[in-house]
């Protein structure tokens, strides 16, 4: 099993060496992971002792560079941060009573929604896993693509309904209604309860068109049942080169399905298994909080409302709770996501 999971390259993203911790912690008996296995990636198997009184501050300088150091307490920032965002939900726990800080697996917990949100949160970390390389695909034997995707609009769709406080349609394709490009847009319309859908595929439309790179759209009804409401249009990345996916034109290209659209205004937003700044070239950098806001105002101008892994895991929480009619047909088909993590988990788990 040790050649399922691969240490990663420390000066690639302290945001991967994050994911790495949590994916020891998944993999080990122990169900644990420490600042060692940052320092020592490739050493990840071995349970060696620290004397209590080392620490990171008291390790010899030829053996540990600042770099490293500074990789360390960027990780252990990153870490903290998920755990006080998602409280609950963290799927893992700190502990700095000892000499090293601990990464553990949380304990069980009795609200069954918040268990599903720490679910997800490790398929999301799993999936991820894949896309940054911290899981050898041909020995952990998952599958892949295009599952990873197709899973991931399970999340996307129950998490747009959560943020919007509304509902949602899982639009992209294989949509689980099993209908072409023509049938969806007017399932959507007659939820929406707004638009005019043609009669036949547009001109100059391929026949067998299935999405038009559109994932899920969302909407908030108001309580009258009047149009003029809150409509959400998102795209899924589940891998790392979302840049340039903006559904924005999507969306317009689909106005040729109607004879009268359902709305001049609405929301564009992308949505991500991981966080949006995990894989970027000068993830290092983006350490201070001031920078990682300039990050996301920077990619809102093109992309929109931007709901990367934390937020996902959030507001699925949210949509688990308020369930809506069009909604269910992704909550549905949460067992297979919950079945892949369970695969993903097993295969990379450490029988040493």
């Amino acid at each position: 099993m040790s050649d399922v999971l691969i240490p990663p390259d420390l000066q690639r993203s302290y945001v991967i060496a994050a994911d790495w911790l949590e994916l020891v912690a998944l993999s080990r008996p122990s169900k644990s992971a420490t600042a060692k296995d940052i320092l020592n990636p490739h050493d990840f198997l071995e349970d060696r002792a620290v004397p209590h009184s080392q620490g990171i501050e008291q390790e010899d300088p030829d053996i540990i560079d600042w770099s490293h150091e500074a990789i360390y307490n960027a990780t252990f920032e990153e870490l903290g941060f998920r755990a006080k965002v998602l409280d609950d939900a963290y799927p893992f726990r700190l502990s700095r009573t000892e000499a090293w800080p601990k990464l553990i697996v949380a304990e069980a917990i009795d609200d069954e929604i918040v268990k599903q949100g720490r679910d997800i949160y490790i398929a999301c970390l799993y999936m991820s896993a894949v896309r940054a390389g911290l899981l050898n695909e041909k020995e952990c034997d998952l599958k892949i693509d295009p599952t990873i995707g197709n899973l991931f609009q399970i999340c996307a769709t129950i998490a747009a309904a959560g943020y919007v406080h509304g509902d949602a349609y899982w639009f992209g394709y294989p949509r689980p209604d099993g209908t072409r490009m023509l049938a969806a847009v007017k399932t959507l319309s007659g939820h929406l309860e707004q638009g005019n859908v043609v009669q036949q595929t547009p001109i100059g439309e391929n026949r067998y068109a299935r999405d038009g790179g559109v994932d899920v759209v969302a909407w908030r009804s108001h309580h009258d049942g009047r149009p003029a409401k809150l409509i959400l249009y998102g795209q899924c990345a589940s891998g790392m080169n979302w840049e340039g996916k903006s559904v924005a034109t999507k969306v317009d290209r689909m106005d040729h399905y109607y004879a009268t659209r359902p709305s001049r205004y609405w929301l564009p937003a992308l949505l991500t298994p991981f966080p949006l700044y995990m894989d970027k070239e000068n993830s290092h950098s983006l350490r201070d909080e001031d920078d990682i806001r300039g990050f996301y105002m920077k990619n809102e101008a093109e992309m929109g409302v931007i709901i990367d892994r934390l937020r996902i895991v959030h507001w699925c929480i949210e949509g688990l709770r308020y369930q809506q009619p069009a909604m269910k047909a992704a909550v549905d088909k949460l067992d297979d996501l919950f079945r892949w993590k369970c695969e993903a988990t097993e295969a990379t788990r450490l029988q040493t």
